[in-house]
């Protein structure tokens, strides 16, 4: 398998991670998911240029997709040093 794809399908992996942790955590229940912002660090730095304003729908796109950009570009540098 290429680095390419393996860097694709494990990022996948943790976009469903920050999914689940905001949905959770966007239902409100009590208990809090330890290392949460940990967890979705990537998605909360990719939505904090924009304001309280933006419309949700567009914002959740965004927390994905930096979330994913981010264990993609971290997963493939990864793998290419280790090379």
């Amino acid at each position: 398998m290429s680095d390419l794809k393996f860097s694709l399908l494990w990022a996948l992996t943790g976009l469903f991670l920050a999914l689940f942790a905001f949905v959770f955590n966007y239902n409100l229940h009590p208990v809090s998911i330890p290392f949460y912002e940990v967890l979705a660090g990537p998605a909360m730095l990719a939505i904090m240029p924009f304001s309280e304003e933006t419309p949700f729908w567009p914002k959740l796109g965004i927390f994905l997709l930096g979330q994913y950009l981010f264990y993609f570009a971290v997963i493939f540098a990864f793998k290419k040093f280790k090379k």
